[in-house]
């Protein structure tokens, strides 16, 4: 091959080997090994295919080049791995080469390195493959964002800076009532009613380094103007315009949530206060605001019952119960207007009338004419909002309280703009206890839920008017039972027997026990009945208990007409002869001024007698409080051995008062069981 051809070839990057016509290598040039396979040096005489296998299968067209029936043969894109790993691409030609000398053609391999276009050319593919696969991907994605904002289930708005709204889907349309082109175009402050949304929404979600949303929580407006409040997820994004930003508000429905949230705390709160309160009113007074507060009303009342027995009909005043009504109370029946009290009195008057006991507004001026007007007004069932709560035994709502004509308050009501009410009842089991009714300024719908919930508290509350009558009930029948016991036994025995059931049994080593007995009681009691006897000696000895209490003493019996008194038990006194002694001078003096008062002749023997005793309480029922021993047994000698009028004592008494009273000593008084004995007569 002459050397242009060569030199054209190598400007080219080309290659060549030459074949006879039996495929075997004539000549190469040579750079040509880099475009065959393997490692081995090709050299002329080698067989084609050693370093070409891509001709294998080939051999028809090269045969066919060979005898000049097809122009050339070509394959494309063929590719080998260097020695670096790199991949070269080269294109093969095979052309027919006119005979030689020798008259015999040949063949000529051509080889192009197109590497560089191969790369360049996948380079191309593969980004026109990846921006159809971008733009597919665009398409799909903002389909699917389209499908997603039409059937997301929460609200969704998108506004500019200032807050006009671009974007809104049909999950807000429907939430706020509005079409799509009464809100586009306007300014979200049209559906918002909180004027500062704007700085809580959108400063903080600019000022956000990241692109988290802002919760905020805001009372939405509808189109026909209730109220459902919203949480909206606030964020900013970059608008169409560089450097602009929007903003997106994803919101969600929470009035249902945040009312029963409400109705769960209401119930909680009033459950918590109810267990830490000790009465009603102080209950009342914390758990009003805090309904109020909770649920959103503004006015709450307390009507509880006076129950009054059947009285005449008074025809000329205007009170049912003037014997036990203020001349300020309101009776309101269905005839009464809310300025004045009705001049009508019922023919047969009620057996309940419901008065207001307890009364909250966070409304200042409720306090100049409602609260007033309802302090004073006297409901009876069946009339008014109480009334109607009381009679039916459930729960009674007033949307509009304009259109109620049982409403007997509305004149008062309207001063402060008064508009929804319900009441609801206070009861335990089948007892009707009181009603509790709410006010609104707003115009409130039938709420079933809400009547749900203050059925509960109603509920709650019943069982805690009833708790604390019956607490009070337990504690008066306690103070009974005690006062009863405190009759019968001493003070610490009857905490002991409280402790402990059984004997109680004690000695003491110091006590002064005394006997009294009326002298001529048989003779006078002849002369009365046993009813005017028993009145007698009631008024005499209740005297004797009262000088006992006076004395600190402790009775222990009566015995008939004897009358039985101890010091130094069950309390230890050193000065338990003292104290009986005055005891002893009371009951004389206490004899006289009956006498003097029921003009009659009674006298009475004193014993008295010092020493040790055993004291207690025996048995199992009918407990009393006795002494025991020799002591008791000297006192009664005594008495029985003494003088009519006059208080005589044993030497053992005796020389524990010899030093502060006067006595006059009886030598040989015959004493039943021990002889004659000196006694001593206290000196008046």
């Amino acid at each position: 091959m002459n050397s242009l051809f060569k030199s054209l070839l190598a400007s080219r990057r080309m290659e060549y080997v030459i074949l006879d016509q039996d495929c075997f290598i004539q000549e190469i040039s040579t750079e040509v090994q880099r475009f065959a396979e393997g490692t081995e040096e090709l050299k002329p005489g080698d067989d084609c295919w050693l370093g070409f296998p891509e001709l294998f299968g080939v051999e028809d067209d090269l045969a066919a080049v060979l005898a000049g029936h097809q122009p050339d043969f070509v394959l494309k894109a063929m590719n080998r791995v260097t020695e670096n790993g790199s991949l070269l691409y080269f294109d093969l030609c095979i052309l027919r080469l006119d005979a030689t000398d020798a008259g015999i053609p040949s063949l000529i391999i051509f080889f192009e390195d197109v590497t560089e276009r191969m790369s360049l050319e996948q380079s191309l593919v593969q980004a026109s493959n990846e921006l159809s696969l971008l733009l597919s991907a665009l398409t799909t994605s903002k389909t699917y964002i389209e499908r997603i904002v039409t059937s997301m289930v929460d609200a969704l708005l998108v506004t500019t800076a200032a807050g006009i709204i671009k974007t809104v889907n049909q999950a807000a349309l429907h939430l706020l009532g509005y079409d799509q082109a009464e809100l586009m175009g306007q300014p979200i402050s049209k559906i918002i009613a909180d004027d500062n949304f704007l700085l809580q929404a959108i400063q903080p979600a600019t000022s956000a380094a990241d692109d988290r949303f802002y919760e905020v929580e805001v009372m939405c407006l509808t189109k026909i103007g209730e109220k459902v409040s919203v949480s909206f997820s606030c964020s900013a994004i970059q608008s169409d315009v560089p450097g602009l930003q929007d903003f997106i508000y994803i919101g969600r429905d929470i009035t249902e949530r945040q009312r029963n949230q409400q109705r769960l705390l209401s119930q909680y709160t009033t459950s918590h206060i109810l267990s830490e309160e000790s009465d009603l009113t102080t209950a009342i007074a914390k758990i009003f605001p805090a309904l109020c507060q909770s649920l959103g009303w503004d006015l709450v009342e307390l009507w509880m019952p006076e129950e009054k027995s059947r009285s005449p009909v008074f025809p000329h005043t205007k009170h049912p119960y003037p014997n036990l009504a203020s001349s300020n109370d309101l009776y309101l029946n269905a005839d009464s207007s809310a300025n004045r009290a009705s001049d009508t009195t019922p023919s047969v008057p009620a057996l309940v009338l419901l008065r207001c006991r307890e009364v909250w507004s966070k409304l200042p001026a409720a306090q100049q004419g409602f609260i007033p007007f309802t302090r004073q007004a006297v409901f009876t069932p069946g009339i008014g909002l109480p009334g109607r709560v009381w009679s039916t035994r459930a729960p009674v709502w007033m949307s509009n309280i304009a259109n109620e004509t049982s409403f007997l308050r509305l004149a008062v009501a309207k001063r402060i703009g008064l508009h929804t009410a319900f009441g609801f009842p206070i009861q335990a089991a089948d007892e009707m206890l009181g009603v509790i009714t709410f006010f609104s300024r707003e115009v409130k719908q039938h709420d079933p839920d809400l009547l749900q919930t203050m059925a509960v508290i109603g509920a709650q509350l019943g069982q805690f008017i009833q708790r604390k009558r019956a607490e009070a009930d337990l504690q008066k029948s306690q103070k009974q039972s005690e006062r009863l016991l405190l009759n019968v036994l001493p003070e610490p025995i009857a905490a002991r027997l409280k402790q402990s059931y059984g004997t109680i049994a004690e000695h003491f080593t110091a006590a002064t026990v005394l006997f009294a007995d009326l002298v001529n009681f048989t003779q006078i009691a002849a002369n009365l009945s046993p009813i005017q006897l028993v009145n007698l000696l009631n008024q005499i000895f209740s005297a004797f208990d009262r000088l006992s209490e006076r004395h600190s003493l402790e009775k222990i019996k009566t015995i008939g007409d004897a009358y039985m008194v101890v010091g130094g038990v069950p309390t230890r006194r050193d000065d338990h002869a003292v104290a009986i002694v005055k005891m002893a001078l009371d009951m004389q003096a206490a004899v006289q001024d009956f006498n003097l008062r029921q003009n009659q002749t009674f006298e009475m023997r004193i014993g008295i007698h010092s020493g040790p005793v055993v004291a207690g309480v025996i048995g199992i029922k009918k407990f009393t409080y006795d002494l025991w021993g020799d002591t008791v047994n000297m006192a009664s000698r005594m008495e029985s051995s003494g003088i009519a009028g006059r208080i005589q004592v044993t030497e053992e008494t005796y020389k524990l008062l010899q030093d502060q009273y006067q006595f006059e000593q009886r030598c040989c008084v015959p004493v039943k069981g021990r002889g004659d004995m000196t006694t001593y007569l206290l000196v008046p």
